[in-house]
This record gives structure tokens, sequence and C-alpha cells, in this order.
């Protein structure tokens, strides 16, 4: 195993640093990463009044298209200015994607063979199901989704070759600008609590009520859900170099996890615990081995976190403590059918799949192979989503980019790194047991925003841990000596 050499400081070193002037190309290729990041982080404030889906432009579609432009431009200098092909595990998941618009344009081509059977999607007994789709327009509509969600992995690719284009204190503007956006959306969540202003989504009880769900700016409080875990993962990730004390990190924390709860979004308040269980748990082990080992724990820095919270509780109880207590019992109660063969399985869910299953039961090879290049219907589960658009070998080729991402990922990174990284992909996988992440761009590119984050963080703590792979890796610039013979 080659040996890595560091700084004398203890820092790793910069990948693609060198010596003299910055080339031209690299130049404009660090402004459009920068434009890329502005917008990733400004995104936020400018959802702010979201409207229900129409036929109009979205504004919200194009600047992510925008955004993605400006990402692969900026890796395409870099890497064209350099003569080198992308590293060897993005270069597949490159590949992958590219395999997956060959199925777009195949169930494109067969649409007109295929239209006895997209006739069944016509059916939507519940308005669960979604709006009708024309598939001639809705199969490019979700290609163009599919490059501009994976469009960050051109930010990973930049991250690699040369890392003073993405450099933690970049990160961690951005990620600044995306906790202000995630503050201005908690108040507007909490004054629909507190009756000030309208709600925007309602929760539909089973005896036909219906009660206001806390979305903040957005339209649904799912889009108000992964703007709240990834600001409480990036908060825990980024820690003081926020340059903020913790007493204000945990202040937020608190603050993201109690809008989560009151939104009533399960599956945002479940990816909510497990970020803050998974992190407080090594914090936790950590004082532990401090104290063991003579060290001194700061017990009134922990008094004040933890009383301020019990303040802020204890105020938000008293001011809003009815409509609260609602929410909690709805959360608790309304959980629909615990039967996966009834339409009320999980409010409506249920009805999909069955009514899903039941069309693929019709369906030929071909679909089971490619499948219908879009979804007829909105199908509230990734996997369920992938296998409608892609078929049986999307399911392959989106596996193989996600294990890949991790994977190279975690060639990257020491011993602390690693937690982080698999919180990450835990919270995107449980995410989509009932939404869809990988057909949401923002979430993709927040998503993408962690895992830059991570290896920003990883790569200035020098835990003395680095794996084989990471220093063997061709297509990485890091200083390696004494290399096996």
């Amino acid at each position: 195993m080659g040996i890595l050499t560091t700084p004398a400081s203890g820092t790793r070193p910069e990948a693609g640093h060198r010596d003299g002037p910055t080339p031209r190309h690299e130049q404009i290729a660090g402004y459009l990463a920068v434009g890329a990041l502005a917008l990733v982080a400004v995104k936020p404030l400018l959802d702010i009044g979201e409207k229900k889906s129409s036929g109009g432009i979205d504004l919200g579609v194009v600047l992510t298209a925008v955004g993605a432009a400006l990402m692969i431009g900026a890796y395409g200098l870099v890497a064209l200015g350099a003569r080198r092909l992308p590293p060897r595990p993005l270069l597949l998941v490159a590949g992958a994607l590219a395999l997956l618009l060959v199925s777009s344009a195949v169930s494109f081509l067969l649409v007109g063979a295929r239209s006895d059977l997209l006739d069944l999607f016509d059916v939507r007994r519940y308005p669960i199901y979604g709006a009708h789709l024309e598939p001639r327009s809705a199969i490019p509509a979700e290609a163009l989704r599919l490059v501009v969600g994976f469009a960050p992995i051109a930010l990973l690719g930049l991250m690699l070759m040369r890392r003073s284009l993405i450099s933690t204190r970049r990160l961690v503007l951005v990620t600044g600008v995306i906790l202000l956006g995630a503050l201005v959306h908690c108040v507007l969540a909490w004054l629909q609590v507190a009756g000030v202003i309208p709600y925007s989504f309602y929760f539909e009880l089973a005896n036909w009520q219906k009660i206001g769900r806390a979305s903040g700016g957005y339209y649904h409080p799912m889009s108000l859900g992964r703007l709240l875990i990834f600001a409480v993962f990036l908060i825990y990730v980024l820690g003081d170099r926020l340059r903020v004390s913790a007493a204000v990190r945990y202040g937020l924390i608190g603050l993201f996890v109690a809008t989560g709860a009151v939104s009533l979004h399960r599956f945002t308040i479940l990816c909510l615990i497990v970020i803050v269980a998974a992190f407080e748990a090594r914090r936790v082990r950590g004082l532990i081995a401090s104290r063991r080992a003579g060290g001194r724990v700061d017990r009134r820095s922990a008094l004040l976190v933890g009383g301020g919270i019990v303040a802020v509780a204890a105020v938000a109880g008293g001011l809003w403590g009815g409509a609260i207590w609602e929410r909690v019992r709805v959360a608790l109660t309304e959980v629909g059918s615990l039967d996966v063969r009834s339409d009320t399985f999980m409010h409506g869910r249920g009805a999909i799949w069955n009514d899903v299953a039941d069309i693929l039961g019709r369906s030929s090879a071909d679909v089971w192979l490619f499948g219908f290049g879009y979804e007829p219907w909105d199908m509230h589960n990734d996997l369920i989503r992938i296998m409608i658009i892609w078929g049986i070998t999307g399911i392959v080729l989106v596996g193989a980019i996600l294990l890949g991402l991790y994977r190279l990922a975690r060639a990257q990174l020491g011993l602390s790194g690693r937690l982080p990284l698999l919180v990450l992909f835990a919270t995107l996988l449980i995410f989509g047991l009932t939404q869809k992440p990988l057909a949401y761009p923002y979430f993709l590119w927040l998503f993408f925003l962690g895992m830059l984050a991570v290896l920003a963080v990883d790569a200035e703590t020098d835990d003395g841990v680095r794996t084989e792979a990471s220093v063997r890796s061709d297509d990485s610039e890091s200083v390696a000596a004494g290399r096996p013979t």
C-alpha cells in the first residue's frame, strides 16, 4: 500500500494543486462553478410563494436547467484543459446515465405501439394519482429531469480534480444562504400554524375533514421537508466552520426539527430523527471517550443549550399548544390502513401500487426491460417509479449509480467522514420509500452538496486514515509516494 505524504501542518494536500498563474479556462470554470453554487444557495429564497404545478413556465425548472449547464460547463472546461477523462467511477456513472437516456429514447419510439397499455393509466380513482401526462412530452421531460438532477456529479468531479474550485469556504457560504432560506420558510410555516397566513396544502382525514399542513413558502410540505433535512445535515457536517456558536447551531436544529414535526410529513420527521440520532450518538461517544481519557466536559454549554431548547419549547407550547397537539394526534392516528392490499394503505398509495402491479402483469417483456419512459401516475415510491420509467434495466443502472457514488466518496474519506456519508445515503433511501427524491432535481442538488461538504471537511481533518483505493487512484492529483513495485 502506498504512503500518502502530507504537508508539515498535518493537513491533506489539495487535489490538483499547481504552482504558477491559473490558466484562463480554469478561471472561467471557477466563475461557472460559483454561479452554479449560487443558484444552489438562493433557490430556497426564490421558491417562496411556490404554487401548485401548472402548465406555464416554471421558474424553478429554468433555474435548475441553467444551474445544470453551469455545473457541466465548469467541469468540461477543466477536463478539456487538462486533456483527461473523468475518474473511472464517474465515467461509469456517466455511462449508466447515458444508458438510461437510451432507454427513454426506446420508450419514446414505442409510444404508439403501447397506446392500448398506456390507456390503462387514464383511470384515476383518487386525487393522489396525480394529473394526466401526455407521453410524447412527458418522456423528454423525464430525460431532462434525469440530466438536471444528476448534474452536480460534475461538481464532484471538479472537486476531485481542482479542489480549490469547490473549497470549504465556498461550501460554507452556500450553506449559510441555504440556512437563511430554511429559516425564512420556518417562520412562514409557524405563521401558518398560528393562523396568520393561510395554508396552501391540507391533510384529508378519514372523516373527510381537513387539517392544514405547514409548508412554509412552498406549496407542499415535502418541499419544505427536503430543505429541513439537508439544513440539519449540513449544520452537523460543517459544525463550527459555520462561524456561529454551538448554542445557535442547536437552536437552528431544534427549530428545523420542530417545523418538520408540525408539517405532518412523516418521512421528513423520520429522516430528521435518523440524522440527529446518528450525529448525537457519535458526539456522546466522543464525550464519554474524552471523559475516560481525563478530559473535561463543557457542562455549562450543555446546560445552556438544553435550557434554551426547553424554554423555546415552552413558549411554542403556550402559543400554539392546541394546534401542535392536534398535529401530534393526527400524525400518530391518521396513518391509513396497514393492509398493503387495501386502497387506503398509506392514504391511497396502496391503490396506486396495486393498480400498477395489475398493469405490469399485462405488460410485455419490453415494458419490463425498459419501462414506459415516464411516470403516468404519481408513484409515491422511488423504486416503483424507476421500474415504471426505465424497467428492470433502470433499477440495475440506478442501483449501480448510487453504489458507484457511495464507493467513490467513501474511498476519499477517513474514518470520521464515513458516518456522515452513510447517513446521507440512508436519508436518500428512507425518503424514497414514500416519496421520489431521485425525481426532484433540487433534492439531488442538496444531496450532492452534502456529499461535497463531507469530502471537503474530511480533507481538512487529518485522522491518519486513507484507504488504499484513494491513494492508488489514477485519477487523483494528490501527492503519493512509496508505491509498491
